[in-house]
């Protein structure tokens, strides 16, 4: 069977709750209109670059070219993309919705601060600022959109380093929290190999009143210790193995065997990573097509059904990022 009718077959809407809805940068939409997604990529981003908010880009090329790219992986199936640029590394929701005007693909954008990168694109009111206040801007634009532009937000997307979390990781994790229960945004956590700081960004959250549910390991592909994975996945989490290119098809396939055989499939999340425009075009793309061109088939090959491919592509990402409230009983 050709690779995109496999993806496609039998990926016919299975869910819509009424009253959910997904928040894309053209409005709300039902967990059944997102199609198969890309749940972590970068259209484009200035990562690598001095932060700025809003970011410069030369628009004209960037359009150009971003939305060629997007239209090809149209053609292999994907509905929507879920762009994990924050700000100060270059978010730009304006962009974003051209973007998707243009295509008819999905796209998300994001509120929050990316912690990593030795805190390089973290805003100085940060430090002096209570979790309270930080997640009191997150929550603003949740409810007025970003900036002007009345495009609001569909994620929290945050960044932590490798070693202990540090005490502003901290503070904005607890204000992902709060913003979450007054929001019900999902909370995405660059995170990868830091085993220690996944179970204390889980801890934190219990100590807000949020469930494991509301959280995604992000780069969970790149932690060696499967025994962290199960205890995050046993807990509720989200595990985001979203580095698939061709020279890691075998370690993705055990990931996600791994999940199966721990019952929670229904907890992975595939993705690549990509970035259509980097550093305003100044680097090569980084290509998100991987997870058609060859995971996919992977997964045919190794007996997967298309039940469960509809799984992990369609379903899971919309309950990831389905507008939510995900608390515990405190």
């Amino acid at each position: 069977m050709h690779r995109r009718t496999f993806l496609q077959a039998g990926l016919a809407p299975a869910f819509s709750p009424s009253g959910d809805r997904i928040l894309t940068v053209r409005g709300a939409i039902r967990p059944d209109e997102l199609g198969v997604c890309l749940p972590h990529e970068h259209l484009f981003s200035n990562f690598g670059l001095e932060p700025a908010d809003p970011p410069v880009y030369d628009a004209p090329r960037l359009l150009r070219e971003v939305l060629r790219y997007v239209n090809s992986v149209k053609y292999l199936g994907v509905g929507a993309i879920v762009d994990c640029t924050t700000q100060y590394f270059g978010r730009a929701p304006e962009l974003l919705r051209r973007i998707s005007e243009g295509t008819g693909v999905h796209v998300l954008t994001n509120t929050g601060y990316y912690g990593a990168a030795s805190g390089r694109y973290v805003p100085g009111h940060v430090h002096e600022e209570s979790a309270g206040r930080i997640a009191a801007r997150w929550v603003q634009e949740f409810h007025g959109g970003v900036g002007a532009t009345g495009i609001r937000p569909g994620f929290i997307k945050l960044g932590v380093d490798a070693g202990l979390l540090k005490d502003v990781d901290e503070k904005l994790i607890r204000a992902a929290a709060i913003a979450h229960r007054q929001t019900g945004l999902v909370i995405a956590v660059h995170t990868g190999d830091n085993a220690e700081a996944a179970r204390r960004q889980m801890a934190i959250l219990r100590e807000e009143g949020v469930a494991g549910e509301a959280w995604i390991w992000v780069h969970a592909n790149n932690c060696g210790d499967g025994g962290a994975l199960r205890e995050a996945a046993r807990a509720g989490a989200w595990l985001s193995f979203d580095g698939i290119a061709p020279e890691t098809l075998e370690r993705h396939l055990a990931l996600v065997q791994m999940m199966k055989s721990e019952r929670r499939l229904g907890q992975v999340l595939l993705s690549h990573d990509g970035n259509s425009f980097r550093a305003n075009g100044t680097r090569p793309l980084k290509p998100y097509t991987a997870l058609f061109t060859h995971f996919l088939p992977l997964l045919e090959k190794s007996g997967f059904t298309r039940r469960e491919v509809q799984r992990l592509t369609v379903e899971n990402p919309a309950r990831a990022f389905t507008v939510r409230a995900r608390v515990t009983g405190i």
